[in-house]
């Protein structure tokens, strides 16, 4: 029998909660039970204490749903949230799987527009909070993960910043932007298939390397460690 687990749902920098509200109610119809995160200050202040508050809302869906893990979406910056939480919080003891939408890995030069917040300056790419995050070698710890990533992320420059050196990386060819993965339902199939394992024996593995992101074509690569 499939085990499904609840989902959390992290918002990206400044986004307002109804934001979400359709990624969720594609998510309820394929069966989910989801819970979106409610973050400090719209997800514009320090990373670390926003990935603390997560840390106690997984608690509370864990408790609300009776469920030993769950799993959980981070679009754009929260996507970085969610990596804070399984590397430097121990989060990956309680998470299933976790997708990350337009998440920055390697930073945004963008940022710099919001570099009078907290989390503006600490996702630029050569700040010390991205420094550290990507040095952890927590990152690559017993978590299954799946990244999104547009051609046509206007926010995400380069684009090479979204691959993920430890887990799935799936690349969109068609024109939708940093803020359409949200609404986009192709992503909910890769996600939910992702979720229940499907995805897995669909895809397949095979290495990536930033120095072959151009040759991505609407198709999935993979580095599983």
């Amino acid at each position: 029998m499939l085990r499904r687990y609840p989902i959390i749902y992290v918002p990206g920098y400044g986004a307002p909660p109804l934001h979400g509200l359709y990624f969720r109610s594609r998510l309820e119809i394929e069966g989910f039970d989801v819970h979106e995160a409610r973050l400090p200050h719209l997800q514009l202040g320090d990373i670390p204490r926003s990935s603390a508050v997560l840390a106690v809302e997984v608690q509370r869906v864990l408790s609300k749903f009776d469920a030993d893990k769950v799993n959980v979406v981070g679009h754009s910056l929260g996507g970085i949230i969610t990596r804070y939480y399984l590397q430097k919080l121990g989060g990956w003891k309680h998470v299933h799987r976790a997708v990350y939408l337009g998440t920055p890995h390697k930073g945004v030069y963008l940022a710099a527009l919001g570099i009078f917040t907290k989390a503006g300056r600490q996702l630029l790419p050569n700040s010390d909070f991205m420094r550290d995050l990507n040095s952890d070698p927590a990152r690559c710890r017993n978590i299954k993960c799946l990244s999104i990533i547009s051609r046509f992320d206007e926010i995400v420059v380069p684009k090479e910043s979204a691959i993920l050196t430890c887990g799935y990386n799936k690349v969109v060819n068609w024109p939708l932007g940093h803020w359409g993965l949200v609404f986009s339902n192709k992503a909910v199939g890769w996600i939910v298939d992702f979720f229940d394992g499907i995805f897995d024996i669909r895809e397949g593995s095979v290495s990536v390397t930033e120095e072959r992101a151009h040759e991505f074509d609407d198709g999935c690569v993979s580095v599983m460690r």
